[in-house]
């Protein structure tokens, strides 16, 4: 038994699937099978039960298995941590924040001329955030939830082992070209939007409540709706053709400048609380202290929400 035997185990049993975990772990589907088979003549028992579809889930043993499985991988995983602090590693998952990725740009500047240096930066929602912290050793993970969602994205938190630390709350703000007449509101109403198209980044990864904010998101607009997967593509839209996207918070000023938009606040309850996630039992290293204080000095530049920085 090795620890690659168990991350394709916890993998195959994250998906319930052979073909999307070997596509998860990027080998061969007949290579993770042969894997598994291994390492359950190894054990004496089956790990998954099985039919001519594929898994129908983990035994009675598989499960009891499965269970210390994710044990090890977490043990392990805090112990290549120990080298990562001193191999400058960093690693971030983060959403559609300019300030978040800024940060990570001025983090990556002081460090340049240092041996060593690691830096890694993945653009994805908050499901696939936890799931790469928790498992794929990104050390930290900028995350958005909507109001409405926070209590059980908490909970979700909680029991992937994630610990929660909130940056501020804000109203979410609509981003327009600055030439558009809705550029010159104080605020815009979601029926002012009913001639414009709804331009918005899906995320690759997402479970039931990310797919929710979603259906709630697009049921505030317009049946006009063009969805991309690339944060440039979205705002050359914005500031190309009569379009808007809706952002969790305002943008900063290098982004305002380079596609001639502007963000103003979105009227509408809606609420979202912008903060980050890491691994409850492993300790920040000195890389993800000095990016976190970054982060909060850029956002403490930005009038609308510099107030609401603890």
């Amino acid at each position: 038994m090795n620890i690659q035997q168990i991350i394709y185990i916890v993998e195959i049993n994250k998906y319930n699937s052979f073909s999307v975990a070997a596509n998860s772990l990027f080998i061969s589907q007949p290579r993770l099978s042969q894997a598994v088979k291994d390492l359950e003549a190894e054990l004496g028992f089956e790990i998954f039960e099985r039919n001519r579809k594929g898994i129908i889930g983990p035994t009675l043993k598989g499960y009891e298995f499965i269970h210390y499985a994710k044990k090890v991988l977490r043990d392990f995983n805090a112990l290549d941590r120990f080298k990562e602090e001193t191999s400058k590693t960093f690693r971030l998952t983060t959403t559609l924040i300019p300030q978040a990725q800024n940060a990570f740009i001025t983090l990556a500047g002081n460090h340049a001329e240092d041996e060593g240096v690691d830096f890694d930066m993945f653009f994805c929602g908050c499901f696939e955030s936890c799931d790469k912290v928790k498992s794929s050793n990104y050390n930290l993970g900028i995350v958005t939830v909507i109001d409405q969602q926070f209590s059980e994205w908490k909970q979700y938190f909680d029991s992937v082992e994630l610990t929660y630390q909130e940056l501020f709350t804000c109203p979410f703000y609509i981003s327009v070209h600055k030439d558009s007449p809705l550029a010159k509101l104080k605020s815009i109403k979601s029926t002012q939007l009913n001639d414009y198209l709804y331009v918005t980044e899906k995320c690759s990864k997402m479970n039931d409540l990310t797919l929710q904010v979603y259906s709630i998101f697009d049921s505030l607009f317009s049946d006009s709706r063009v969805t991309v997967s690339n944060t440039d593509v979205m705002y050359s839209l914005v500031s190309e053709y009569r379009a808007f996207t809706l952002d969790s918070f305002p943008l900063d000023e290098n982004t305002k400048r380079r596609y001639g938009i502007v963000s103003v606040p979105f009227d509408n309850p809606l609420r979202v609380h912008v903060g980050y996630i890491h691994d409850r039992y492993s300790s920040m290293n000195s890389l993800t202290k000095e990016y976190i204080d970054i982060l909060k000095n850029d956002l403490q530049k930005i009038p609308e929400i510099s107030n609401l920085i603890p």
